[in-house]
């Protein structure tokens, strides 16, 4: 009996055989023997698995090279922006604290004025003439007077241009300040005082005189009032020859009559003859030279 059970089990396995022979080769994957052939199928893909447990950690890297020196950044944008303002600030200040003329000016000698121009104060007038050592040649051309010329700490002339823009807002005086070669000291003040633009030649506007020298420029037949003024190079006195440069020698830019009786631009030095050199005849006559002049100008 035993020995027929074992007979059937062998027969029954050996029939399964034969039929089919199948083998698992994954969890997702079958492979089956189907008369001697082979198929594979690709199951779905699983969920993916929850993270494992972290390894322990790795061993300490080498130290790396020092890195080397790097450039000088610029300076901070704020620190810029302060320092900025701050020239911007201060170039305001010098504006505003700028006088509009020597009138307003606490300064005494060279200093730029609001409107633009640089001149030489003294006790609130303009000065726009100054002579006392010769050491500037006052024989130039109109462009020379009109635009200025010499050192303002030294003989100059302001210029014609700019006593035209100092004077014609009208309400202007004159003051002009002599010495003598001996020390003396003589003044003419007029308390009327303006010229006109180029295209009137600067023309002179002086009335009202005042002072201890004596009237040269109004007070005589040869009045200067009402005078366009002449250059070597440009010649509207009314004289037949030119004033600046007739035979009595270089007399400069002048509001020339018929000559007239004061050349405060002429050749500078010791008296050479009668007309001849620095002359102020209302006060020294004809024949002796003034050794400084001042000019200047001030606007109430």
């Amino acid at each position: 009996m035993r020995i027929l059970v074992v007979i059937l089990l062998t027969a029954s396995l050996a029939a399964l055989a034969m039929t089919q022979q199948c083998r698992e080769v994954t969890r997702q994957v079958t492979v089956c023997d189907d008369d001697a052939s082979i198929r594979s199928e690709k199951g779905d893909k699983g969920d993916v698995g929850a993270n494992g447990k972290a390894g322990p950690p790795g061993s300490k890297g080498s130290k790396g090279d020092l890195g080397g020196v790097g450039e000088k950044g610029e300076s901070c944008a704020l620190g810029s922006f302060e320092t900025e303002m701050r020239n911007r600030m201060n170039r305001l200040e010098e504006v505003l604290t700028q006088p509009t003329s020597c009138l307003t000016s606490f300064k005494q000698g060279r200093q730029t004025l609001h409107s633009g121009p640089e001149v030489f104060c003294s006790g609130g007038w303009t000065v726009f003439q100054r002579r006392f050592d010769g050491s500037q040649d006052f024989q130039q051309n109109w462009n020379a007077y009109k635009l200025g010329f010499g050192d303002l700490e030294g003989e100059f002339w302001l210029g014609l241009e700019k006593i035209y823009q100092l004077t014609k807002q009208k309400g202007c005086k004159l003051r002009i300040d002599l010495w003598g070669h001996d020390g003396d000291h003589a003044f003419a003040q007029y308390s009327d005082f303006s010229i006109e633009g180029e295209e009137d030649k600067y023309r002179l506007h002086v009335d009202g005189y005042s002072g201890t020298a004596g009237d040269s420029i109004v007070g005589s037949s040869d009045s200067l009032d009402n005078m366009r003024f002449s250059t070597f190079d440009q010649d509207h006195d009314n004289w037949s020859e030119s004033c600046s440069s007739d035979v009595y020698g270089p007399r400069g830019g002048w509001w020339f009559n018929t000559c007239g009786h004061t050349y405060p631009n002429a050749q500078w030095g010791p008296s050479r003859g009668a007309w001849n050199g620095i002359v102020w005849n209302a006060w020294k006559g004809n024949a002796v030279t003034i050794k400084e002049t001042t000019m200047k100008l001030r606007c109430d």
